[in-house]
């Protein structure tokens, strides 16, 4: 066991040992006051917004009757939150608010600030696994050791996050709605333009249109029969040659000729026609197919921006989708932080705790016997004379004087502490300045 023996050699080994307990206690106790008052307090302020939803549902199809993909809610929330939470941003309310003015640098400025503001979505628990899942609203929160300018900070931020919605929101409808009239505006060119060159071609090429091919087949075999007649009609002349005068004969066979020639030449022109035919028809074909996918172009996209009008329409009148403040940041009464009172005293404990130990220790590393019962218990003998501890007048008044002055060194610290502490908590509760 030791030089402790038994209980009631504590308190003698407490006295014995008090040297110790008294420097651990002296420099131990206004280093834990001084800890506790330099934590800053923390105070947090909250303010929520609330995600109101369409009261006017407005459902945008596609031509086809497919769904138009829109912006996640979760990706806008996030845009917003990084527009909140950027540098400048940040650098902005760090200026206007005057905040960590002790500190040297913009970023680290900046930095602190980032980590004092969180700003979380309430998503319901049971959709959360959804990716299309829709915030039902943001919580702003913002630790700082002002209560007053937490919560001005805050609302601050509230004020941003509102105007952000808004310009996201009708900015992008209106950007959509510019964009739809360009592109309704552009395709009605494009099919006028074509339209003009598919009626030219038509026009140009009347005689091969698929309408035309059987009258130009009959037309061909009419002027096939014609030909035929006329060739008859010269090899009957030819016979008569000796009956008919020679200027008779010669003026009806140049007549016979020249209509024999009109005819091949008719011949050969709805020939060269039927042979263009197939080309003039996919030259329609192509026209038509291109008319076919600009006007269906034309039809979504005036669908398209006739439901952006809409939107726009229900923004104006404040039916769509927005924010809504359902709480402002109002100055918390209390801290969040832990109470300097409570951090010196559980300091305190831990340094009488730690005095008391050290001292117990040492008492154990000595390993000397400094009582009969100490002798008898680990020797197993009887002490016959017990001679006392003699001390001069000199070392018990080096003692006073060692006793006195500890104790004056901690009453000073412990009153410095407390005139700290005193003065720290005047400040606290003087109003911020603004």
């Amino acid at each position: 066991m030791g030089p402790i023996s038994n209980i009631h050699d504590i308190p003698r080994i407490l006295v014995r040992r008090s040297w110790i307990i008294a420097l651990i206690l002296v420099i131990g106790l206004p280093a834990v006051l001084v800890y506790a008052l330099s934590q800053s307090r923390v105070y947090e302020a909250t303010a929520v917004v609330q995600i109101e939803s369409a009261q006017v549902v407005q459902r945008l199809t596609s031509q086809e009757g497919a769904p138009v993909r829109t912006l996640n809610p979760s990706s806008e929330l996030d845009l917003i939150e990084q527009q909140l939470m950027s540098r400048d941003a940040i650098a902005g309310i760090v200026q206007r608010f005057d905040l960590f003015a002790a500190v040297p640098t913009q970023a680290e400025r900046v930095g602190r600030m980032r980590d004092a503001v969180e700003i979380t979505q309430l998503i319901d628990e049971a959709q959360a696994w959804r990716a299309d899942v829709h915030p039902s609203g943001l919580v702003i929160t913002v630790r700082l050791d002002d209560a007053d300018t937490a919560a001005a900070v805050a609302n601050a931020f509230l004020d941003r996050l509102l105007e952000a919605g808004r310009e996201r929101t009708s900015g992008r409808t209106a950007r959509t709605l510019d964009f739809l009239l360009s592109e309704e505006e552009r395709l009605t060119t494009e099919i006028e333009a074509l339209e003009a060159d598919y009626s030219q071609f038509r026009q140009d090429n009347g005689n091969a249109l698929p309408d035309a091919i059987a009258s130009q087949r009959t037309q061909l075999t009419r002027l096939e029969d014609s030909r035929i007649t006329i060739e008859e009609q010269l090899i009957e002349l030819e016979s008569d040659s000796d009956r008919t005068l020679a200027e008779t004969l010669e003026r009806q066979r140049a007549l016979l000729n020249q209509r024999l020639d009109l005819t091949d030449a008719a011949i050969a022109g709805i020939e060269a026609t039927l042979a263009a035919a197939p080309e003039v028809e996919r030259q329609l074909s192509v026209y038509e197919r291109r008319l076919g996918q600009l006007q269906g172009e034309l039809s979504v996209i005036t669908d398209r921006r006739a439901q952006a009008a809409m939107n726009q329409l229900l923004e104006s009148r404040n039916q769509a989708e927005r924010f809504e403040v359902l709480e402002t940041a109002i100055p918390a009464d209390y801290p969040v932080s832990a109470s300097r009172r409570k951090l010196a005293l559980a300091g305190g404990v831990l340094v009488l705790l730690l005095a008391l130990g050290a001292a117990l220790m040492l008492e154990i590393l000595d390993g000397r016997l400094r009582t009969p019962d100490q002798l008898e218990h680990e020797l197993g003998v009887q002490a016959v004379v017990a001679i006392p501890n003699l001390r001069s007048q000199g070392k018990q008044r080096r003692g006073r004087l060692l006793w006195i002055g500890g104790i004056t060194v901690a009453v000073i610290g412990v009153v410095a502490g407390l005139r700290a502490w005193l003065r720290a908590a005047a400040d606290s509760r003087r109003p911020a300045l603004r």
